[in-house]
Parts: C-alpha cells; structure tokens; sequence
C-alpha cells in the first residue's frame, strides 16, 4: 500500500533536474515503479545505475531487483 504522493513526486523531479544520476532519487523513482507495476520502467533505472559504475552502488542488490523485475513481467 505504498504510494508516493505528488509532493514527493515534485520533490523527486527537482532532484533529478538537479543532477540527473542522483543515485537516492533514482532508486526511489524505480521502486515506485515496481511498485506500481511498471517492471520495465524500473529495469531502465536499475540498469542505468548498474551502467554508471558508480561505486556507491550496490549492484548485488541492483541484479537481484532486476532480475525479480524481469520475473514479474
């Protein structure tokens, strides 16, 4: 029963408007959009944090996510 309201919303966007690869901002963004279904939506975001090598990035949880993503698709 997790929702984000549109005031979290507008707060996500100005971060990402901000800076664009704003690791925090795009792992909400994604798991919103697992959350409400939309697999492939956050498989692009997990994918493109994976891409980005950040090294602030988890990336066995990120594979997982994907790959729970791709399951549920």
């Amino acid at each position: 029963g997790q929702r984000m309201t549109p005031q979290a919303r507008i707060w996500l966007n100005d971060a990402l408007t901000l800076d664009p690869k704003h690791i925090t901002a795009l792992m909400l963004l994604a798991s919103d959009h697992f959350l409400n279904a939309q697999y492939q939506q956050a498989i692009d975001i997990w994918q493109s944090l994976l891409d980005s090598n950040n090294p602030k990035v988890n990336r066995v949880k990120l594979i997982e996510a994907i790959n729970m993503a791709r399951m549920m698709k």
